[in-house]
């Protein structure tokens, strides 16, 4: 008992020492739309990072002979261990991690005294609240954006889903953004190739970088 107990509070500890190193913005499964397998307690914990380097995929096969996956999650706060564990993941979401850049959906815990993440879901498209679902992030405006037109494009998801991304510069700067299936629509794609709109939406990651998450186009 003493043992499980110390356990506990250095566990607790080390994770209170990793926190404000440790990236992902809070979310839940009814924000994204997603349907998750979450053990006790890990709905409170559950964090979305956008746009991870992934590397070094393999499976190892445990003593009870369940079979999970592991691998490295890397972001701008540094590179960190990651596992999905068995009835977690799929074929799909090995393939996912395979190709080097993925969105997941996971909790933070220790292994080995070192932070690691335990992914829920893996997805080849940066993962953004739904309509109706928890805000995660403040809707802001943005005026005088130009848009590069030869910059958007359509893009199907792993989900057979049509997203559309650009960039656009303001204030000097160039960003990338993004617009979500069932978002968009013919005439949003005019708006964004006219070259000088008003944006709404909320600031996200992807790929390290920063990413708009677009909600409505205005002239």
């Amino acid at each position: 008992m003493k043992n499980s107990l110390r356990q506990w509070f250095c566990t607790g500890l080390l994770l209170l020492g990793f926190a404000a190193a440790l990236p992902g913005q809070p979310t839940s499964p009814q924000a994204l739309g997603l349907t998750l397998s979450l053990r006790a307690g890990e709905a409170a914990k559950l964090v979305l990072i956008n746009g991870v380097r992934v590397s070094g995929v393999q499976t190892y096969t445990s003593a009870a002979g369940r079979t999970h996956l592991k691998f490295s999650v890397g972001t701008p706060e540094g590179t960190f261990d990651a596992i999905m564990y068995a009835g977690d993941w799929t074929p799909a979401d090995r393939r996912v991690l395979e190709a080097g850049t993925a969105s997941v959906v996971g909790v933070w815990g220790t292994f080995a005294n070192r932070p690691s993440l335990s992914v829920k879901k893996a997805s080849a498209s940066p993962l953004a609240p739904q309509a109706g679902g928890a805000a995660t992030a403040k809707v802001v405006r943005i005026d005088q954006v130009t848009v590069n037109p030869a910059s958007v494009r359509k893009f199907t998801s792993a989900a057979q889903k049509v997203h559309v991304t650009y960039t656009f510069s303001v204030n000097g700067k160039t960003y990338q953004g993004v617009v979500y299936a069932g978002t968009w629509s013919t005439g949003t794609l005019d708006l964004l190739r006219s070259g000088a709109v008003t944006l709404y939406g909320t600031w996200s990651s992807f790929d390290g970088k920063p990413s708009f998450v677009t909600s409505r186009v205005e002239r």
